[in-house]
């Protein structure tokens, strides 16, 4: 599974990417998890299976949507649970969105 972690500058999340890729590990889950800045968003997306916005760039969500190919899911991340890299929690999320996601296509 590929994710894609939006911030705002990409580097504010690179410990809650670092506790994601532990948990998938830790779960033998197969995960790529790439950080993009908001201007850097355009790379990289296309074969992702989703886009997680960070809260810094929460208000910039509807503006991701319309960037990314229909196909992907966007899911904002929790403030807390990025805040406090809940890496778990974020996984956890984003498999049960991607899941949902595939169920509504």
């Amino acid at each position: 599974m590929k994710i894609v972690l939006v911030s705002y500058s990409g580097t504010s999340a690179s410990i809650l990417k670092d506790r994601m890729s532990a948990w998938a590990r830790t779960n033998l889950v197969e995960a790529e998890i790439m950080i993009s800045s908001l201007s850097g968003l355009d790379e990289g997306k296309e074969d992702a299976d989703i886009i997680l916005v960070g809260p810094q760039v929460r208000c910039a969500l509807a503006s991701v949507r319309e960037r990314v190919p229909e196909d992907i899911p966007v899911l904002a991340v929790d403030t807390r649970d990025f805040g406090m890299a809940k890496g778990d929690r974020v996984m956890q999320e984003a498999i049960a969105e991607i899941k949902r996601y595939k169920d509504q296509v």
